[in-house]
Protein backbone atom coordinates (compact mmCIF):
# COMPACT_ATOMS: atom_id res chain seq x y z
CA UNK A 1 0.00 0.00 0.00
CA UNK A 2 1.30 3.45 -0.95
CA UNK A 3 0.15 7.02 -1.36
CA UNK A 4 -2.07 7.13 -4.45
CA UNK A 5 -2.75 10.40 -6.25
CA UNK A 6 -6.17 9.38 -7.56
CA UNK A 7 -6.14 11.53 -10.72
CA UNK A 8 -2.65 11.10 -12.12
CA UNK A 9 -2.16 12.31 -15.70
CA UNK A 10 -0.24 14.91 -17.71
CA UNK A 11 -2.62 17.78 -16.96
CA UNK A 12 -1.75 17.47 -13.28
CA UNK A 13 2.01 17.81 -13.78
CA UNK A 14 4.36 20.77 -13.92
CA UNK A 15 7.51 20.01 -15.86
CA UNK A 16 10.77 21.86 -16.33
CA UNK A 17 10.92 23.71 -19.65
CA UNK A 18 14.51 22.71 -20.35
CA UNK A 19 14.53 18.96 -19.75
CA UNK A 20 10.88 17.95 -19.22
CA UNK A 21 11.53 16.54 -15.74
CA UNK A 22 8.49 16.49 -13.46
CA UNK A 23 8.81 19.30 -10.91
CA UNK A 24 5.39 19.10 -9.23
CA UNK A 25 2.24 17.00 -9.16
CA UNK A 26 -0.97 19.00 -8.69
CA UNK A 27 -4.58 18.31 -7.75
CA UNK A 28 -4.25 15.98 -4.76
CA UNK A 29 -7.86 16.08 -3.48
CA UNK A 30 -8.47 12.46 -4.49
CA UNK A 31 -5.30 11.14 -2.84
CA UNK A 32 -5.49 8.20 -0.46
CA UNK A 33 -3.59 5.10 0.55
CA UNK A 34 -4.00 2.28 -1.93
CA UNK A 35 -2.67 0.23 -4.79
CA UNK A 36 -0.01 2.11 -6.83
CA UNK A 37 -1.25 0.44 -10.01
CA UNK A 38 -4.40 2.55 -9.67
CA UNK A 39 -2.45 5.68 -10.61
CA UNK A 40 -0.77 3.95 -13.53
CA UNK A 41 -4.17 2.66 -14.67
CA UNK A 42 -5.50 6.23 -14.69
CA UNK A 43 -2.42 7.43 -16.55
CA UNK A 44 -2.97 4.77 -19.21
CA UNK A 45 -6.64 5.71 -19.50
CA UNK A 46 -5.68 9.29 -20.36
CA UNK A 47 -2.69 8.23 -22.53
CA UNK A 48 -4.20 8.38 -26.01
CA UNK A 49 -2.70 7.29 -29.29
CA UNK A 50 -3.33 8.47 -32.86
CA UNK A 51 -6.65 7.27 -34.24
CA UNK A 52 -8.28 6.70 -30.84
CA UNK A 53 -11.53 8.50 -30.06
CA UNK A 54 -10.87 8.56 -26.30
CA UNK A 55 -8.48 11.53 -26.21
CA UNK A 56 -10.87 14.41 -25.73
CA UNK A 57 -9.30 17.85 -25.96
CA UNK A 58 -5.84 17.01 -24.61
CA UNK A 59 -4.08 14.56 -26.94
CA UNK A 60 -0.58 15.64 -25.82
CA UNK A 61 0.67 12.05 -25.62
CA UNK A 62 0.25 11.80 -29.39
CA UNK A 63 2.99 14.40 -29.94
CA UNK A 64 6.49 13.44 -31.06
CA UNK A 65 8.72 12.49 -28.16
CA UNK A 66 6.11 10.68 -26.09
CA UNK A 67 6.23 6.90 -25.92
CA UNK A 68 3.17 5.04 -27.12
CA UNK A 69 1.07 3.29 -24.48
CA UNK A 70 2.75 -0.10 -24.85
CA UNK A 71 6.21 1.49 -24.55
CA UNK A 72 5.06 3.34 -21.44
CA UNK A 73 3.76 0.08 -19.93
CA UNK A 74 6.99 -1.71 -20.80
CA UNK A 75 9.10 1.00 -19.12
CA UNK A 76 6.85 1.08 -16.04
CA UNK A 77 6.87 -2.68 -15.58
CA UNK A 78 10.64 -2.88 -16.11
CA UNK A 79 11.22 -0.21 -13.46
CA UNK A 80 8.72 -1.49 -10.89
CA UNK A 81 8.55 -5.24 -11.46
CA UNK A 82 4.78 -5.09 -11.01
CA UNK A 83 2.34 -7.66 -12.41
CA UNK A 84 1.34 -6.95 -16.05
CA UNK A 85 -2.00 -8.75 -15.61
CA UNK A 86 -2.86 -6.62 -12.58
CA UNK A 87 -1.98 -3.49 -14.54
CA UNK A 88 -4.53 -4.45 -17.22
CA UNK A 89 -7.22 -4.60 -14.51
CA UNK A 90 -6.29 -1.11 -13.29
CA UNK A 91 -6.15 0.22 -16.86
CA UNK A 92 -9.69 -1.06 -17.52
CA UNK A 93 -10.87 0.46 -14.22
CA UNK A 94 -9.16 3.75 -15.14
CA UNK A 95 -11.02 3.86 -18.46
CA UNK A 96 -14.35 3.25 -16.69
CA UNK A 97 -13.49 6.04 -14.24
CA UNK A 98 -12.71 8.52 -17.04
CA UNK A 99 -15.94 7.53 -18.85
CA UNK A 100 -17.97 8.15 -15.69
CA UNK A 101 -16.28 11.51 -15.08
CA UNK A 102 -16.89 12.50 -18.72
CA UNK A 103 -20.55 11.52 -18.43
CA UNK A 104 -20.93 13.70 -15.34
CA UNK A 105 -19.26 16.69 -17.01
CA UNK A 106 -21.45 16.29 -20.10
CA UNK A 107 -24.61 15.98 -17.99
CA UNK A 108 -23.81 19.13 -15.99
CA UNK A 109 -23.19 21.07 -19.22
CA UNK A 110 -26.46 19.82 -20.73
CA UNK A 111 -28.45 20.59 -17.59
CA UNK A 112 -27.06 24.11 -17.27
CA UNK A 113 -24.77 25.53 -20.00
CA UNK A 114 -23.25 27.88 -17.41
CA UNK A 115 -21.56 24.77 -15.95
CA UNK A 116 -19.56 24.24 -19.13
CA UNK A 117 -15.87 23.86 -18.33
CA UNK A 118 -13.28 25.95 -20.14
CA UNK A 119 -12.24 22.81 -21.99
CA UNK A 120 -14.63 21.25 -24.44
CA UNK A 121 -17.53 19.27 -23.06
CA UNK A 122 -17.18 15.50 -23.57
CA UNK A 123 -19.33 14.03 -26.32
CA UNK A 124 -21.45 10.90 -26.35
CA UNK A 125 -19.03 9.53 -28.97
CA UNK A 126 -16.02 10.03 -26.69
CA UNK A 127 -17.82 8.44 -23.73
CA UNK A 128 -18.83 5.47 -25.89
CA UNK A 129 -15.21 5.15 -27.08
CA UNK A 130 -14.01 5.10 -23.46
CA UNK A 131 -16.54 2.40 -22.57
CA UNK A 132 -15.54 0.37 -25.64
CA UNK A 133 -11.85 0.72 -24.71
CA UNK A 134 -12.57 -0.35 -21.11
CA UNK A 135 -14.40 -3.43 -22.36
CA UNK A 136 -11.58 -4.31 -24.76
CA UNK A 137 -8.87 -3.96 -22.09
CA UNK A 138 -10.97 -6.00 -19.64
CA UNK A 139 -11.56 -8.72 -22.23
CA UNK A 140 -7.84 -8.81 -23.04
CA UNK A 141 -7.15 -9.25 -19.32
CA UNK A 142 -9.77 -11.99 -19.02
CA UNK A 143 -11.93 -10.00 -16.62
Amino acid sequence: MTLVHGDFHLRNLITAPDDGQVRAVLDWELSTLGEPLADMGSTLAYWSEPGERTAGDFPATQLDGFPNRSELVEMYLAETGRDPAALKFWHALGLWKVAIIAEGVMRRALDDPRNKAAASTPTVERIDALVDAARAVAADAGI
